[in-house]
């Protein structure tokens, strides 16, 4: 699965620090499980009963004993190593830190680059907020469990090996039932972590659905309140309580159920251990502290595997987590086998013979027409004709049969980045940022002197009206510039695509919101500018056509090509201008 390269990859900074990690935790469990080992040695050596052989512990009695005594030396012996487990979980816990910091950082840039380099299609096919929790909750998720569940089954691993080999070495009777009830949990826990699956992704999905039906009626409470429908919402949002209540409710029920026999499995350990412990005692196989150190190891293994229940939960919250990110990893990245190696020189676009696809179905047919450099067209149907689309397509967002070609090189063939270096598409909603205005103008040439800015923004006839504003273009817009009109936000970005103007500029409907007079204005310095870029514009106003060297007429899926006049022979055509001829006539230019 690629998800799981992609969070290997994210760990491809702190190879060191999960070196040192593993190390101490393997360090920090030993010594942990060693501590029972000196006691058992101390009780036995003072009850001078028989005791297994500890050749360090030997060793470091052999060397202080006459200086400090016996009791003494046991006693700072402890001491010592309670002293090294403090400092390696110290050390342990800040690799750990450091280790989860940057894997969660660079999991997010990963997922982040990944939706922006998306294609359009991808990206559209699925919901933005889908796409934004893929990378916030579920790398939550993930990361909560790295961080927190897996240090956990690490150190229950650890101590579980470790333990049973100390038992093994006192008796390997008492290791056996050590073993038996650490089957017996893991083997319950994988029927219960099977068996809660489907309840745990229902619980998800009901959880959801509550916090959208929420977020849904707060953002349309007006609407709600203007038409009385308090009731109706009421009773759909109490459906949608119930079913949450539901599945929450048979959670409680298996957990319930899970942590009893869990519970009670883990009570038995310590007396069955007991038991056994005192009859081997009874029949000379083994001593009064091997007696402690199985006790005490029976209670650090079973310990630990009270709160599995909470393990497992999170090991389900992981799994459906890792399936939607791998779902997300497994959407087309744009570009992902088109090199950089072709370049684009002549700026002519031809269609010829292009069929134009969206999501399997064909929405435009048989194209046969050419744009020559600095040429001025304009682009005209119905809504929903596919004026959008064919050029959308040209900037590589659908795909096609045929060709489309600018100069002499398939658009399939050029990359997206290249070709986007070359055109600029303007499109009738704006793409604000929540800053001032000067750094959404300045947002593709950072260092541009204001006194430029100043001039392209009167060319777009925005500077007076930002000169009314208190901090003028340091005023802040808000989230998507909620603090501008429509029509001024069409004006910002106009001036904001000028301030890098590319050799073929498109606007979609890139005016449909600027008021008749400053429309007249922009559109009128627009063609003035004769011999600088290729201008095509979309629009529904008709009655510019004879403005333009070319238009480009969209009807029943087929492009029609010519001039104005030539148009006007063709039935369709004339009579949508004609009906336009009708209306009230606003001289635009």
């Amino acid at each position: 699965m690629k998800i799981l390269k992609t969070i290997i990859s994210s760990f491809k900074h702190t190879k060191l620090l999960l070196l040192a990690f593993f190390i101490l935790s393997i360090l920090l469990n030993y010594l942990t499980t060693y501590i029972p080992v000196v006691i058992q040695y101390f009780i036995d050596t003072i009850l001078k009963q028989s005791t297994t052989q500890n050749e360090l512990l030997e060793l470091i009695v052999s060397l202080y004993e006459n200086r400090m005594g016996f009791i003494a030396t046991i006693c700072i012996t402890l001491i010592v190593i309670q002293l090294v487990i403090i400092i390696f979980t110290y050390f342990r816990s800040i690799a750990k830190t450091k280790i989860i910091q940057e894997f969660q950082y660079e999991l997010k840039l990963n997922l982040f680059n990944h939706i922006q380099n998306l294609t359009y299609q991808d990206f559209y096919n699925n919901s933005l907020a889908d796409l934004v929790q893929n990378s916030s909750d579920d790398v939550n998720n993930i990361v909560n469990f790295i961080d927190k569940q897996l240090t956990y089954i690490l150190d229950i691993v650890l101590i579980i090996i470790f333990a049973i080999g100390q038992l093994i070495n006192i008796d390997f009777r008492l290791s056996s039932i050590m073993i038996f009830l650490s089957f017996f949990i893991i083997l319950t826990s994988i029927i219960y972590c099977k068996k809660s699956k489907d309840i745990i992704q229902k619980r998800i999905e009901t959880q959801r659905n509550l916090y959208s039906k929420m977020d849904d009626n707060f953002n349309n409470l007006k609407f709600i309140k203007l038409n009385n429908l308090q009731k109706q919402e009421e009773k759909e949002f109490e459906r949608v309580v119930e079913e949450n209540y539901k599945v929450l409710k048979e959670k409680v029920k298996m957990d319930t159920n899970y942590n009893i026999g869990v519970e009670n499995v883990v009570k038995l350990g310590p007396p069955l251990i007991f038991i056994l412990s005192s009859y081997l005692y009874m029949i000379g196989s083994i001593s009064i502290g091997s007696i402690y150190v199985t006790l005490s190891y029976s209670n650090k293994v079973t310990k630990s595997f009270t709160d599995v229940a909470d393990i497992l939960e999170a090991l389900n919250l992981f799994r459906e987590s890792y399936k939607r990110l791998n779902n997300l990893i497994e959407l087309t990245i744009e570009d992902d086998k088109i090199s950089n190696n072709v370049g684009i020189n002549d700026k002519t676009i031809t269609f010829e013979n292009a069929n134009i696809i969206v999501n399997g179905t064909t929405i435009l047919e048989n194209l046969n027409f050419k744009i020559d450099k600095n040429e001025k067209v304009i682009v005209i149907g119905s809504t929903g004709s596919g004026k959008s689309i064919l050029l959308k397509t040209l900037i590589g967002f659908y795909e096609y049969t045929g060709s489309i070609r600018i100069g002499n090189v398939e658009i399939r063939n050029l990359n997206k980045k290249l070709i986007r270096e070359n055109i600029c598409l303007l499109l009738q909603d704006s793409y604000l940022f929540s800053r001032t205005i000067a750094e959404n103008i300045k947002i593709l040439v950072p260092y541009m002197p204001n006194e430029e800015m100043i001039n392209i923004s009167k060319f777009f006839a925005l500077d007076s009206d930002v000169q009314k504003l208190k901090d003028g273009y340091d005023s802040k817009i808000g989230k998507k510039g909620i603090a501008l009109s429509k029509g001024q936000r069409q004006r910002l970005v106009l001036v904001r695509a000028f301030t890098k103007p590319k050799p073929i500029m498109i606007f979609d409907d890139s005016f449909s919101a600027i008021d008749r007079i400053n429309k007249r204005q922009i559109l009128d310095n627009l063609m003035s500018l004769e011999d600088k870029f290729t201008k095509i514009i979309i629009t529904h106003d008709i009655g510019l056509a004879s403005s333009f060297d070319k238009v480009i007429y969209i009807n029943d899926k087929r492009a029609i090509v010519g001039k104005h006049e030539e148009l006007l022979k063709n039935a369709n055509y004339n009579k949508v201008y004609k009906l336009n001829q009708d209306k009230i006539e606003e001289e635009y230019i």
